[in-house]
């Protein structure tokens, strides 16, 4: 995993929010399989407005990607996934008016990666 995107504060501001929402947090946890709308829909027993208005904010923030594949009757589905295995937030920074503080990690990411990156981000600290 290659070094987090910088991200501003409405950036930061948005995760945060995200995180912050039930629904969203709900969206979340359904996503260990690709799924659609449709069916997170019915798995978190929200509206369909309400739905796809919560991909979208979880689609900006970065914590859900969408992929969209064209099926043979013309029509298309696209299917929602997990971005991030997690989101690391260091409380410590190193100045108030950073935006480096908040780390989404990625799927890819090995135990031992995990370990290496959190243990570089406690040296910075010292």
């Amino acid at each position: 995993m290659g070094p987090p995107a910088e991200r501003d504060e409405d950036d930061l501001q948005r995760l945060l929010d995200a995180l912050g929402d039930p629904d969203c947090r709900r969206i979340v946890r359904e996503l260990d399989d690709p799924m659609t709308a449709k069916e997170l829909m019915d798995a978190c027993d929200l509206s369909q407005t309400t739905t796809y208005r919560k991909l979208d904010r979880l689609s900006e923030t970065a914590l859900v990607a969408a992929d969209t594949e064209l099926r043979e009757d013309g029509h298309h589905t696209t299917r929602y996934e997990r971005a991030v295995e997690g989101v690391f937030v260091d409380l410590a920074g190193t100045a108030p008016d950073e935006a480096d503080d908040i780390t989404l990690v990625e799927d890819e990411e090995s135990p031992d990666e995990t370990l290496a990156r959190l243990w570089s981000q406690v040296g910075e600290q010292l």
